[in-house]
């Protein structure tokens, strides 16, 4: 039993450490005209969201200062299925599971300040990594030995400072402030009686925060004429670390009849001692790109590729107080690779609409795929309207995220790591509304 209670362990920091940095808790809905467009704004940036999708794009801006506050409210959901070819799943539960109904609230809070023709300054806070999955049912998932709840947020903060040379171009530079705090909880099981069943005797959780760590920025915007625009913006990777995080385990309440069961798993976790872990949670160098041309003086379309370094993600080395239970784990992420586009079409003086497209490829391999992160290839659908005042600006937009059924079965064999196979299907629905001020 005690071997049982460090392999618990050191299952709860393989999620710390390694999948919970999949692409699947990315966010880029910053800001709320920018989803309207389906987050093609890296050469639009011409309101102070600007801070997140180009830096650059504030040399624009009226002279003075700036402040946008946005907030998206994704909903996703999640169903899981036995795939086609498993007879069996490897723990018991319900052969469909669903997550529970959710709503997430990452913001995006941005200040700008045009000095004159030349410099101009920001200050921007967001959170791009802030969402969850939590099984609904645990005690009826079948994964619940891997993940029943997973949830994180990544805080950015930072400056940026733009510098024109050139009314047509302009560049930026800064460093984000990065931490991020994790909630993770899943159950272990363990073999009893004469007919060798499987029971859930305890809850294993790990909630922790980072150190800080920084991120460098850098950005260019070219406006070659008054039609075409070029945008640029780097936003580097960055680690955050956990030091000395502690697993708390929540022994079940067991019936009469398996009440040995239940005092020899707390036995054992109390002569397990205090293990600590520590662990570093990477996110990855984005590189956007994009071009926007004015067709006419109503309407422009723009096209963004947008690039993630997730193939650095390869392997994830966990540190524990007792030195030999340190492993080092296989991830085997790719690269990946968004393809954005947006239309604007401004109505009068005072309205303009939004519609925008994406697809999102994921980085994550079948043997990574599993209930704490169900991540898959996507196809996003958005549309938006604005409503400008003098000086000022409203913005309602709304995101339809459609991932592609992911199964970890290939030709009847199952590719999961961990053993545990099966099809995911989610989606998401994203409303979001923005409102920007100029002083």
């Amino acid at each position: 039993m005690k071997q049982l209670s460090c392999i618990a362990i050191a299952s709860i920091l393989v999620v710390c450490a390694g999948k919970a940095e999949a692409g699947g808790f990315n966010i880029y809905e910053m800001g709320a005209r920018a989803t309207a467009l389906g987050g093609a704004f890296t050469a639009t940036a011409d309101d102070p969201s600007a801070l997140f999708y180009n830096p650059s794009g504030t040399a624009w801006l009226p002279e003075g200062w700036a402040v946008s506050a946005n907030l998206a409210t994704p909903m996703p959901s999640t169903e899981f299925a036995i795939a086609s070819g498993i007879t069996e799943l490897a723990f018991p539960g319900d052969p469909v599971s669903k997550t529970k109904d959710a709503i997430f609230t990452p913001v995006g809070l941005y200040f700008t300040y045009r000095h004159d023709d030349e410099w101009s300054y920001g200050f921007g806070v967001s959170t791009p990594f802030g969402l969850g999955v939590e099984w609904d049912d645990p005690f009826a998932f079948p994964g619940r030995p891997f993940s029943v709840n997973a949830q994180i947020q990544g805080l950015y903060f930072g400056p940026s400072v733009t510098f024109m040379p050139d009314p047509r171009i302009a560049f930026s530079f800064g460093a984000n402030g990065v931490i991020t705090h994790l909630q993770l909880e899943r159950h272990q099981f363990q073999n009893f009686g004469g007919d060798n069943m499987r029971y859930d005797v305890a809850e294993v959780e790990l909630r922790g925060t980072s150190e800080l760590s920084a991120a460098p920025l850098a950005s260019i915007m070219v406006k070659p004429n008054d039609k075409l625009t070029i945008g640029v913006n780097y936003r580097g990777g960055v680690t955050n670390t956990f030091e000395d995080q502690e697993v708390n385990f929540t022994v079940f309440d067991q019936p009469a009849e398996r009440q040995a069961l239940e005092d020899a798993v707390r036995a054992q976790i109390e002569g397990l001692g205090e293990q600590k872990v520590s662990g570093d949670l990477d996110f990855p160098a984005i590189l956007m790109t994009g071009v926007r041309y004015q067709f006419t003086p109503k309407f422009s379309l723009e096209g963004d590729f947008i690039w993630f370094n997730w193939a650095a993600f390869d392997e994830v080395i966990l540190e524990f107080t007792n030195a030999a239970l340190t492993t080092d784990l296989r991830e085997d992420y790719a690269d990946g690779q968004q393809w954005r586009f947006g239309a604007e079409y401004v109505f009068n003086r005072s309205v303009r609409g939004m519609a925008g497209f994406v697809f999102d490829n994921s980085p994550q391999p079948d043997g990574s795929v599993s209930p704490l992160l169900p991540d898959a290839n996507r196809l996003d659908y958005s549309f938006g309207l604005s409503y400008m005042g003098n000086g000022w600006e409203a913005t309602a937009s709304y995101m339809f995220v459609d991932f592609r059924d992911r199964s970890t079965v290939e030709d009847g064999v199952g590719r999961n790591f961990e053993g545990f196979d099966g099809v995911y299907k989610s989606v998401v629905h994203i409303p979001a509304v923005g409102f920007t001020k100029y002083f």
